[in-house]
């Protein structure tokens, strides 16, 4: 056994110097379930007598439901100069200059329940069944669904009265199918993209992929789903491959690689650096997805040579064989960017499947992302001190061998010499690998993100998704967005974070989005601009931080050199 190896077995750290599977501080996690809320109407009785009618009452049961040293050094980071998207507001506006033409209206006989992922407005009419059908018809971009009792209609004009719903704040509301049901709802939908049959533009992935042992795809009950083209996916105006790039286009699926779409978001940060990876697709992406065929060449690096290779796929994103008719993977942006859908889908297919890509580490992705070697873990000691870790043997001088799929790689990482940048704050001292503390090791992160350096961070636990410490997730990856020293002065180190889920932040902070230390400290609230919104993104002090984050990961790579290369 080498001297290196002894002395960590003697340490306690195990004969191969260093795990990535390590049991106790793993950032990985299973899939996000998707957050649904159930409701359902009353039936109402016809009223014995009119023209005045007594009061409804229910016949069936309501069941369901730095320094600022580096601030300038953020001019490369989209989410960090751009005032926040009003995604629904912007939306709600292509729905309403949108093409009447394209709106296709869905009857659907209910029992009166339905289910939805976030709630809007409604409105609730007396009059006429029919003249409510009219304006819901007349007017799809404002409204997306109406309901009403079915034998209603042969009631007086006096008793009539249906549900309007409107598009401003609905997301996916859907009526449960019941042909024995006594309610009728209408759903418009929008198809952006005539439907078509791929044909021999098919690629030759998607029909045959797999998860968790379950076969994804059956032609007549569970097709792949092309966004767009009336499949429930991605139906609205406006949709694209690529338009204004954010963290927040980024919404894990049902696949637990929070790892890679934490990845993906500190990747998003920087202009460019996502049209850099579709690039090669012929004809380019500005107006895709177009109505014929679409196909998408994705660069990425394979690890075993470190050369970028091309991966083809078609426009088909896989479904959900446990949900039919839903996808497995990312969810296209709020304002119907699909980019991180199609980088997925390339992902999964560059490493060897879908199972491939459940669990493993913000590092291995920036690798294929980028072909950066200089990719490092650190992590923190029982003693409280952090150490640097990497792929890189010292024992024999050279890179341990890897494999894009991160199932096939080694998962041993070796002690390494801290990355030049920041090496002013401790840990370098000549060939000797040395711990830092976490003081240093913020000074360190200020130092990296204001060097254009891709950050990710970790928290313990067993990552199955079911447990979280005061709202931030066990066994997680989240995205480090930035990380500034002494903000306005006011003496406190600043951290951005963000949750891959798109939502759920912090609770009960100092700093969290409606915390008191906003209004405590306007200097800091000035200079940060927090949003509150549960789109997963939240600040924390330098004390929170590492205080829920064991394990910082870093991409030593300037983005800059990367937009060049």
């Amino acid at each position: 056994m080498s001297t290196l190896g002894a002395s960590l077995e003697r340490s306690g750290l195990g004969v191969d110097p260093l795990r990535i599977a390590s049991r106790r501080r793993t950032a990985r996690c299973a899939a996000l379930s998707t957050r649904v809320t159930i409701g359902r109407f009353p039936r109402l009785a016809q009223p014995a007598w009119h023209p005045v009618p007594p009061p409804p009452h229910a016949t069936k049961p309501c069941l369901s439901a730095q320094r600022n040293r580096n601030v300038a050094a953020h001019s490369m980071k989209s989410a960090a100069n751009n005032p926040p998207k009003d995604i629904e507001g912007n939306l709600i506006g292509l729905f309403e200059k949108a093409d009447k033409s394209k709106f296709r209206f869905d009857e659907v006989i209910s029992d009166g329940s339905y289910s939805y992922q976030k709630s809007g407005e409604e409105k609730e009419v007396e009059g006429l069944i029919s003249d409510g059908i009219a304006e819901f018809k007349a007017n799809p971009g404002k409204y997306v669904a109406i309901s009403y009792q079915t034998d209603m209609t042969d009631w007086p004009e006096d008793q009539q009265k249906y549900t309007l719903f409107t598009r401003k704040g609905w997301q996916g509301l859907k009526p449960e199918e019941d042909v024995d049901g006594w309610q009728t709802w209408l759903v418009s939908s929008y198809e952006c993209l005539p439907k078509i049959d791929l044909g021999d533009a098919a690629d030759p992935h998607t029909d045959g992929m797999k998860y968790g042992g379950d076969k994804l795809h059956d032609p007549v009950n569970n097709p792949p789903l092309q966004p767009g083209r009336g499949m429930g996916c991605a139906d609205i105006p406006g949709l694209k491959i690529i338009g204004d790039v954010d963290p927040n286009d980024v919404h894990q699926g049902q696949v637990g690689n929070c790892w890679l779409l934490s990845a993906i978001s500190a990747l998003a940060e920087f202009d460019g650096a996502v049209h850099k990876l579709f690039a090669n697709t012929p004809g380019g992406i500005e107006d895709m997805p177009r109505e014929a065929p679409n196909e998408y060449h994705v660069t990425l690096y394979d690890l075993s040579t470190w050369e970028p290779v091309d991966v083809v796929v078609d426009e088909r994103l896989a479904a959900n064989a446990r949900n039919p008719g839903k996808l497995l993977g990312a969810t296209p942006s709020d304002d119907g960017e699909l980019w991180v859908c199609y980088l997925e889908k390339a992902f999964a297919v560059h490493c060897g499947g879908w199972d491939e890509i459940n669990g493993g580490q913000c590092t291995h992705a920036w690798s294929i992302l980028t072909g950066c070697k200089e990719v490092y873990t650190i992590r923190c000691r029982d003693d409280g001190m952090y150490s640097c870790l990497g792929k890189y043997n010292p024992n024999e001088d050279k890179w341990e061998a890897q494999h894009s799929s991160i199932k096939k790689t080694s998962r041993t990482i070796w002690p390494m010499k801290w990355p030049d940048v920041g090496a002013e704050y401790g840990g370098v001292d000549g060939e000797k690998f040395h711990e830092v503390s976490a003081d240093d090791l913020f000074k360190k992160i200020a130092a990296w993100d204001a060097n254009n350096y891709i950050i990710g961070a970790g928290t313990g636990g067993s990552g199955d998704d079911t447990k979280d410490t005061d709202g931030i997730v066990d066994g997680h990856a989240y995205t480090v967005l930035r990380a500034i020293e002494d903000v306005a002065g006011s003496g406190f180190d600043m951290v951005q974070v963000r949750n891959p889920h798109g939502h759920g932040e912090l609770e009960n902070g100092y700093w969290d989005d409606d915390g008191p230390g906003w209004d405590e400290h306007p200097s800091v609230k000035k200079a940060l601009r927090p949003v509150q919104r549960d789109d997963g993104i939240f600040w924390m002090s330098k004390e929170e931080f590492f205080k829920y984050f064991h394990n910082i990961y870093l991409c030593a790579k300037d983005m800059s050199d990367f937009l060049r290369d």
